[in-house]
């Protein structure tokens, strides 16, 4: 970290040092140049005083302290637990932690596996994808059924939306773009099809209300 002091009481340096996550930094906004001026080669350069500075250190810390103080409890906590267990009562209990945390790392493994292929699956079915965040990963066969449930969801969702409009008595108005989708022609469409033109179809909705 580049800390430079400017004057008594100021001092300048990169803020994304303290950044909560320093591994996916915001990008800074560029500064306007009406003069056509050279850019200024450090835009998330800022002068901070003594005192905002030792409030941003000290903020810091004092997460990290909260954290670890809560490690150590944790840490506390099972060791009374072995404290009061014989020999034979450690070895079982260590052993059931050791299959349990393995467990965990492998649903974990497996969650990230199935959600990398339900992506996949919803998108060749013309379904967001945002979506599969309410599937279920438990395993591959628990995934399979819950796409299903969101796939006839998602297609029921659609043609209630286009029969009720079709039940409004409105006039067939076509969506203001240069697609030719109308209320009769989205009925027939297939979800990829819905999906690929999901901005018109929002559109269509939305002039026929």
């Amino acid at each position: 970290m580049n800390i430079s002091k400017t004057n008594k009481d100021n001092f300048r340096f990169n803020l994304q040092f303290f950044a909560d996550d320093p591994s996916n930094p915001e990008e800074p906004e560029e500064p306007e140049n009406p003069d056509d001026k050279p850019d200024d080669p450090n835009p998330e350069v800022k002068t901070f005083t003594q005192e905002e500075v030792d409030k941003i250190v000290q903020g810091r810390l004092a997460k990290e302290r909260k954290s670890w103080e809560r490690h150590l409890e944790e840490q506390k906590t099972e060791a009374e637990k072995l404290a009061n267990m014989s020999e034979k009562e450690k070895k079982a209990y260590q052993e059931k932690k050791r299959i349990e945390d393995l467990d965990a790392r492998e649903a974990e493994i497996t969650k990230r596996e199935l959600t990398a292929q339900a992506k996949i699956q919803l998108a060749d079915k013309g379904i967001p994808t945002e979506l599969a965040e309410i599937l279920n990963f438990k395993d591959a066969e628990s995934c399979k059924k819950s796409i299903e449930i969101v796939e006839k969801a998602f297609q029921q969702a659609v043609a209630k939306a286009v029969d009720e409009k079709l039940k409004g008595g409105k006039s067939m108005k076509k969506a203001p773009t240069s697609t030719d989708i109308t209320l009769d022609s989205l009925k027939t469409m297939s979800p990829d099809e819905i999906n690929k033109n999901w901005d018109d179809v929002q559109k269509l909705l939305s002039s026929n209300k």
